[in-house]
């Protein structure tokens, strides 16, 4: 006999069993019943012989689910000639939940018993059920030696470890039609189903009303007569709604409003003391200001950098502001959004490192504050709050918000569409309209349409691929969001298509391979891995390092995510729910396209920042140092200081290996961070200020931010440069502004950039034949090649009597002088003033 008490499971014997007598009890059976005419009469005989042998008063309740056959005229006859016999009909068919709902509404006695019209059970063991109700709220039978066929015993073992498995109902047999209740007990629970699931419910339901359940074996016969209403075509349906119901009950319920009231906190909730939550965002929008649009002015860094600075400014001087190019060739990777924000950039405030730089910085800067609004709106301030210091603080997106790149961009787009779009499903003011569907709200949904179109501007079809199976997966699980019909995702779609499609129309008037181009090779050919492949499992340690410090609160939250105790339940609300689908599709879905790279998951950040800012303002706000929260409250957040420390060491010992400079500011740095790496190893042992582990977290992850952005990546950007303002080959490349320049096997798109120079060739190949045609029309010229590529594979495709002299060498590129000399022998050689040029 299987027993499981309030979030318990054991054991007992019949010796116990038998060793809890009380007095005579009264009892209601209920018997669901459909089209049963061949067998209900011998079911409501076998049940009267058993309970009457049990106890004199009891209760024999026939719900007829509508019934077609005879079953209600035959439990009406019955009911005339026996007082314990009722009969309740539904017309038409309601479903078993709904049966069973009637029945235990109708029970007047102390134990409530329900099982099928079917008897394929033994009403005689009711006395053991009877024995165990007076020390367990619910007794649940199991089929000791079941006689179906076996493809259905196999199917129901499966659903059992499903059920056990998602609502953790711990019963070895779910669906058994054969258990007893305390009348108390079962009005508790809220049957909401009306098919298969109702059993799985009752059981969830028992668990998190902590009632004691204990399950008892029963014998099990044949079905003989009557109709089996349970075959093969129910199992999609019966595990579609143990999905939803597991989703909407156990995983993420609405145990709370729908949206809270946003208002002014009646309680000054500070900040060092002096403001509250609405002015800590606005102060923290100041500082994320001043950390991404200061000091932007170091050398752009090969090759993102550089190539999507070079194509605006292409942009510019052609005057074409539709077909991109690079190196003045159509460059078929990308739309034109990154490049349109550029050009306008520097039309404004100048061609320059600072210009291009101030549209990534502006793109995280609201990708910041749009999370912060919309995470006090989905939940309230203190949590939009903390979750704009989590994202502004994680590596990946401090390092991306100064880093020009399509990613933050997108990213921008991607989470205004999909925070618009959970805005337009879950308004609380949706009306009722046809058929039980709730409209939208038209104002968030329209917007969304709008930013997946300015996303498709920015990226492509993955503006659309990132939107769609959330939401479609939202509508779908979720009891709380509208669900919208085909024609609303037709009027959003048609939104976007208005934002985008001129530029495709307009860009294929221009080249018409473009299209071509771009859809195939640089979206589906690229998705199956023609470019960066890489394997399944990249973005785990790409997700930890960039999620770093709050990546130490990993294991933590899987457990608040998963864990079945209430208060884990009570706060998954169905916003969570949402997040989950937004950030899991987004790892998902690069996780399975082979091409990969670090930036790929910038679109999932936002909706990881209110993850963990939602958890971690229920870790702070714990102030008892229970030991629910304090591994994250605690050894989460001292790990993740020491880690950050340790990292501050490193990276400054990178630059002075990278540079071969030791100024005295990174010495100061080095030894700054190893004087806090080893503060942070004492404080390990301190476990009295673990209120304050977070904030000392916060702060030098704060500090290695501006070290890494603001001194250690521009100073390796000035390493590498091979024509900004510190680079030692920029005189040699200006001095003589008409002199041929050609780059070879890289773009080095920064030579035309930092040249204001229209004539640079790009040899894409150094076997491309039409470089010795360069260098003999030429005379004399600068090649810039990629370092990896021999100078002898160069001089191969020189013309004869040609000469090629190395004169430096900076970061991967280097610089070769080819001439035309008299004789028939090609000759190869470097200079001494290269020797000091590389660096």
């Amino acid at each position: 006999m299987h027993l499981a008490e309030p979030a318990q499971s054991r054991n007992v014997d019949d010796t116990e069993v038998h060793s809890t007598v009380r007095g005579t009890p009264t009892i209601s059976l209920v018997l669901p019943a459909y089209n049963e005419a061949a067998v209900i009469a011998d079911a409501v005989s076998e049940a009267n012989t058993a309970l009457s042998q049990i106890t004199d008063v009891y209760e024999i309740i026939v719900v007829d689910d509508g019934s077609i056959d005879e079953t209600s005229a035959i439990v009406n006859e019955l009911a005339s000639a026996n007082e314990h016999v009722q009969l309740i009909r539904h017309s038409p068919n309601r479903g078993y939940g709904a049966a069973i709902r009637s029945g235990f509404a109708a029970a007047k006695h102390e134990l409530v018993v329900f099982t099928d019209a079917d008897c394929q059970f033994d009403l005689t063991e009711l006395d053991r059920f009877v024995l165990l109700s007076n020390r367990y709220d619910i007794v649940c039978g199991y089929r000791i030696d079941r006689k179906d066929t076996p493809l259905r015993c196999l199917y129901s073992k499966v659903y059992n470890l499903l059920v056990r498995a998602l609502l953790g109902t711990r019963v070895r047999d779910v669906d058994c039609a054969l258990k007893m209740f305390h009348r108390d007990a079962a009005k508790k629970l809220r049957i909401t189903g009306n098919g298969f699931l109702v059993n799985s419910e009752i059981l969830t339901q028992a668990r998190q009303s902590h009632l004691s359940v204990v399950e008892v074996g029963v014998s099990h016969r044949p079905r003989l007569q009557g109709e089996s209403t349970v075959s093969v075509s129910h199992i999609p349906k019966v595990l579609t709604s143990l999905l939803r119901y597991w989703w909407n009950e156990v995983q993420f319920p609405d145990s709370q409003p729908s949206r809270q009231q946003v208002t002014q906190p009646t309680e000054t909730r500070s900040l060092l003391g002096f403001a509250h939550d609405r002015w800590l965002q606005f102060g923290l929008v100041l500082i994320a200001a001043v950390f991404m649009l200061t000091n932007l002015g170091y050398p752009l860094i090969d090759r993102d950098e550089t190539r999507y600075a070079e194509i605006p400014r292409e942009m510019i001087a052609t005057s074409n502001w539709i077909l991109p190019q690079l190196n003045f060739t159509t460059y078929y990777d990308k739309p034109p959004m990154l490049y349109w924000l550029c050009a306008i950039s520097f039309k404004v405030f100048g061609i320059g490192e600072s210009s291009a730089r101030l549209v990534p910085a502006f793109a995280a800067i609201f990708t910041l504050v749009s999370t912060m609004f919309f995470g006090s709106r989905i939940f309230d301030r203190r949590i939009g709050l903390l979750a704009g210091v989590i994202l502004l603080l994680s590596a990946g997106f401090a390092f991306t918000s100064r880093y020009l790149l399509l990613d933050g961009v997108l990213s921008l787009f991607v989470s205004l569409s999909l925070f618009s779009a959970y805005e337009a499903l879950r308004d609380p003011k949706l009306v009722e309209k046809t058929q039980g569907h709730r409209d939208v709200h038209w104002g968030w949904w329209i917007a969304s349409g709008v930013c997946i179109g300015l996303a498709f501007l920015t990226k492509g079809p993955i503006a659309v691929v990132l939107w769609l199976p959330p939401v479609l997966a939202i509508t779908w699980l979720s009891d709380t969001t509208a669900k919208p019909r085909w024609w609303h995702y037709g009027i959003l779609g048609s939104v976007a298509v208005v934002i985008a499609a001129p530029w495709f129309v307009l860009v294929h008037l221009q080249d018409q391979s473009f299209l071509f181009n771009f859809f195939y090779k640089h979206n589906i050919a690229r998705f199956a891995g023609e470019f960066h492949a890489r394997p399944f499992w990249y973005f785990v340690p790409v997700l930890l390092l960039a999620g770093h410090p709050w990546s130490f609160l990993t294991i933590p939250y899987a457990k608040f995510l998963f864990g079945r105790d209430d208060a884990s339940r009570r706060q998954r609300t169905p916003a969570i729910g949402f997040l989950v689908l937004w950030s899991g599709w987004c790892f998902l879905f690069f996780s399975i396209s082979s091409c990969k790279l670090p930036t790929y998951l910038l679109p999932a950040a936002p909706a990881l920042a209110l993850m963990l800012g939602h958890y971690l303002n229920e870790v702070l706000r714990d102030t008892t140092n229970s030991p629910q929260y304090f591994f994250a409250r605690f050894w989460s957040a001292r790990t993740a200081t020491a880690t950050t420390c340790f990292a501050g060491v490193a990276f400054v010992l990178f630059v002075m290996q990278t540079t071969g400079e030791a100024t005295a500011a990174l010495f100061g740095w080095a030894m700054l961070w190893a004087t806090l790496l080893m503060t942070s190893l004492l404080l390990m042992a301190d476990r009295y200020h673990a209120s304050i582990a977070w904030g000392t977290s916060t702060g030098v992850a704060a500090l290695l931010a501006v070290m890494t952005m603001h001194q250690i990546l521009p100073a390796y950007s000035r390493s590498q440069t091979v024509v900004g303002d510190t680079s030692p080959l920029a005189e040699q490349l200006t001095a003589d502004t008409r002199l041929q320049i050609a780059t070879i096997n890289h773009e080095f798109s920064e030579i035309p950039f930092y040249l204001d120079r229209n004539d640079i060739r790009n040899f894409a190949d150094v076997e491309d034949p039409k470089l010795g045609e360069f260098v003999a029309k030429s005379g004399t010229a600068i090649l810039i090649v990629d370092d990896r590529i021999a100078p002898q594979d160069v001089l191969r495709q020189l013309p004869k009597r040609s000469k090629l002299i190395e004169v430096g060498h900076r970061g991967s590129a280097r610089l070769y002088h080819a001439t035309r000399v008299t004789g028939s022998t090609r000759i190869a050689m470097v200079s001494d003033a290269s020797k000091g040029s590389h660096q």
